[in-house]
């Protein structure tokens, strides 16, 4: 093995204290973009039915900023656990942890607690009985208990609603076609709404209830942007990012075992669907691209971990190069007005 891929692995992908630093090091970041910056506006547009009730809760921008970063750690622990509990990566590593703390703190959006953050928690939280169904010959109760999971993260942002129709492919993918499993799931859906229902109904509040849907025809695909020379730069670097982390992953986990296979080939089907749906909804939401930066995270980590080429890893020194130069444009506003 390479001395430049030992050092990589021994200081972040095995590291004993990599976790803890990476921690501390997220929560500076965090609180030296909200002392330079404060948080950003984010307005409630009607696009769910229990966040909008309760964002007063989190108006105050300490309480934003604290909460919005308690759910970044759930974030990281729950992809950390879906890994080890299903021994994805079949090694050791703390990246599954520590590349979503880093991903999902670089931007002044990501300081605001929103719904988007719950129903991202939720959405992770579904993939824990998808892979407990693999090559189960009845798997209708994990099916019942994803769609539920599903169905309570579209309450807090109503795009998970799309995630629906797509979770079914990767339900396939995990063990084929089982029409037991397909009614469950309808069934752990319709459970959800019409409980919901009831509760509008009752207080004759119907039209309240459609509210959220009627978001899905408000289509706001971007015009060209005139964007800075660094604004173009990070998106260049966002849109190599994915598709270099998707490429590259694609690489070491077909050769892998058969959950980790499906679950990765799922993984990357996402990614793509999220990332087209965002440019659909541009202007509506930043749901879409959260959900693909916490899944490409894992796909980095994946890939980062298993990788044994050293050009790979000046790949990745060269990546995180960039990320700091993207937060510091944030965190320094002089120096991206001079770029």
């Amino acid at each position: 093995m390479h001395s430049v891929v030992r050092s990589f692995r021994a200081a972040f992908v095995e590291g004993r204290f990599a976790p803890l630093l990476a921690a501390f090091g997220m929560m500076g970041m965090r609180l030296a973009l909200f002392h330079r910056r404060g948080l950003p506006r984010i307005t409630s547009v009607g696009d769910n039915y229990v966040w909008e009730p309760i964002a007063c809760l989190f108006v105050h921008p300490l309480v934003s900023l604290i909460t919005s970063t308690l759910a970044v750690f759930v974030i990281a622990w729950l992809l950390s656990l879906l890994n080890s509990r299903f021994n994805l990566l079949r090694s050791r590593s703390n990246l599954p942890f520590t590349a979503p703390l880093c991903l999902l703190s670089l931007h002044p959006y990501f300081l605001v607690m929103s719904g988007d953050y719950i129903s991202i928690i939720f959405v992770l939280l579904a993939f824990f009985p998808l892979l407990e169904s693999y090559q189960k010959p009845d798997a209708y109760l994990s099916s019942f208990r994803a769609s539920i999971l599903i169905a309570v993260a579209s309450l807090f942002q109503i795009y998970a609603f799309v995630l629906f129709p797509l979770w079914w492919i990767g339900e396939r993918s995990m063990r084929g076609p089982q029409f037991r499993s397909f009614v469950s799931s309808w069934f752990g859906l319709f459970l959800v709404y019409v409980t919901l229902f009831s509760v509008y109904w009752l207080v004759d509040e119907i039209p309240r209830f459609v509210r959220p849907f009627l978001q899905f025809v408000s289509f706001s695909i971007p015009e060209i942007p005139r964007f800075s020379m660094l604004e173009w730069g990070g998106v260049l670097f966002a849109g190599l990012f994915f598709i270099s982390n998707m490429i590259f992953s694609i690489r070491i986990y077909s050769r892998d075992k058969a959950l980790t296979l499906s679950f990765m080939q799922f993984v990357v089907f996402l990614i793509v669907f999220l990332l087209i749906l965002q440019m659909v909804y541009w202007q509506e939401t930043f749901f879409f691209l959260l959900l693909s930066l916490a899944l490409t995270s894992y796909l980095s980590a994946y890939f980062y971990s298993r990788t044994i080429l050293k050009n790979h890893i000046y790949v990745a020194y060269a990546m995180l190069s960039l990320m700091l130069l993207l937060y510091l444009s944030h965190l320094l506003p002089s120096m991206a007005a001079f770029l």
